[in-house]
């Protein structure tokens, strides 16, 4: 093999390379599957099931089953898009609140607000998400994804909404009045 040609699959492979570390570190909300980008996505998990059912953006006119079961972190849209927040991500910032904190016993708050905002902060992009949810002590950030085996015992709701950096002052300001 010529070393032109050689170079050529070189600079090839590592294209490859930066495209699958560019789509890893993207907080958008993501399909079912946890596949490609979507505007939004709503996740009902009914009480006793450790999956549910999904409703994305793309396919507003039906309600589908999760791909996968929520204890595990592949295959499903809110472990993929929640992976920025339980791993190391140098581009990825979040911020997390949850009136029952993680590794936190008897937190009293005035609210009962749960979930996370997600922002890339590489120069000239606009790539966040704003996840609502009612699970108790989830997302544990940093530990690595795990959804809390005892809350499949209950009914739980996730909504995840792909926004614009320019929102989140907003959303700032309704979680402060939240806890008014």
């Amino acid at each position: 093999m010529t070393q032109k040609r050689m170079l050529s699959y070189v600079k090839l492979h590592i294209y490859f390379i930066l495209i699958a570390i560019s789509e890893s570190q993207n907080p958008k909300c993501r399909q079912a599957d946890g596949g490609g980008d979507v505007d939004w996505a709503i996740l009902y998990k009914a009480p006793g099931q450790a999956s549910g059912k999904i409703i994305v953006s793309t396919n507003a006119g039906a309600w589908a089953n999760g791909a996968a079961v929520l204890t595990q972190q592949n295959g499903h849209s809110f472990g993929v898009t929640l992976e920025h927040v339980v791993g190391n991500h140098n581009e990825i910032k979040f911020l997390a609140y949850n009136n029952v904190p993680p590794g936190m016993p008897n937190v009293k708050t005035k609210s009962n607000s749960k979930g996370v905002i997600i922002v890339r902060t590489t120069a000239n992009t606009d790539a966040a998400s704003w996840i609502v949810h009612t699970v108790p002590g989830f997302p544990a950030a940093k530990t690595g994804y795990s959804w809390p085996v005892a809350e499949n015992a209950k009914g739980h709701i996730l909504i995840c909404l792909t926004i614009s950096e320019s929102q989140i002052n907003a959303i700032g300001l309704i979680n402060f009045y939240s806890n008014s």
